[in-house]
């Protein structure tokens, strides 16, 4: 799965395992094996064909998301060349899944505390954190974590977000109210919301999805959960070799361990692959050089 995946925040009490969240994490898979490889996998196209049959014959699915699914089917079984399109029909799917299995009273609570339009103000602002690099820590600003990092990271890093938040509220709002109060506050809200989405909503945990850079920890003097980097290898074959190892010394776990590019650092790491539950080491080896 890609790492913005598109996941419902919380699920109906009658919904923890059912197709529909089953589809999710399949088309989630697909997005992200079209933006790493460009195609799919096919050694898994056929136990994903099962699930959207099932899906598109269930009773309890809508016309909207059955017309939606059978789309992206139909994508697929073509073997489409614009993956623009594919990608699109997607990401569309998947958001009337998952609004499909949201919660009634999450929605509510989410729309009563709306951002009153900073999201879409600040939308060019977002990008260029996205984008930009400090080259003094190495690192890009949206994989930075004021929980984990050093004292002096996080103080660079507010010091950058409001350099840069004060240069798109001029651009706003203009020359003549550069002194004012209401520009001062604007940069304020600007800076908050920034810190905001880089604190919370880049690592809510619950959107996280296989095939990132970071891992769930446990801080032990709060026990509150933080973002970590995961360790990285050189080549493929010296993840696969630790995938290996951990097959031999734990053959009772279901879920084997792959080996993945990374997106934001170019090399590899590992991590359980969920879509497949295998038994035997053996399995587990002929699935990995798959992707």
């Amino acid at each position: 799965m890609c790492r913005n995946a598109i996941l419902p925040t919380a699920l109906k009490s009658d919904q923890s395992d059912n197709l529909l969240i089953r589809l999710t994490y399949v088309f989630n898979r697909w997005l992200k094996m079209l933006k790493s490889y460009g195609r799919l996998d096919e050694a898994s196209l056929s136990s994903d064909f099962s699930i959207i049959a099932k899906v598109i014959k269930s009773t309890e699915t809508n016309n909207a998301i059955k017309n939606a699914v059978t789309r992206c089917r139909d994508l697929a079984l073509a073997g489409s060349n614009d993956l623009s399109v594919f990608t699109k029909a997607l990401r569309h799917t998947l958001t009337l899944m998952c609004n499909a299995q949201e919660d009634k009273c999450i929605r509510r609570i989410k729309k009563s505390y709306a951002d009153q339009g900073m999201t879409e103000r600040y939308r060019p602002l977002s990008k260029r954190f996205q984008k930009e690099k400090i080259r003094k820590i190495g690192r890009t600003l949206s994989y930075t974590n004021a929980h984990t990092d050093s004292p002096e990271t996080t103080k660079l890093v507010r010091r950058f977000v409001e350099k840069r938040a004060a240069q798109t509220v001029f651009k706003q709002s203009g020359k003549p109210h550069s002194r004012s109060n209401r520009f001062r506050q604007s940069v304020r809200r600007a800076v908050s919301f920034s810190l905001y989405n880089a604190t919370f909503t880049d690592y809510d945990a619950q959107k996280r999805a296989h095939g990132t850079h970071w891992k769930v920890s446990i801080k032990p003097s709060t026990g509150e959960k933080v973002l970590k980097a995961k360790h990285c290898y050189l080549t493929f074959e010296d993840a696969m070799a630790v995938c290996n190892r951990y097959a031999n010394q734990h053959p009772e776990d279901p879920y084997p361990m792959v080996p993945y590019l990374c997106d934001h650092c170019g090399k590899w790491h590992i991590g359980h692959d969920r879509t497949n539950t295998l038994t035997t080491p053996q399995q587990n080896i002929d699935i990995q050089y798959v992707s």
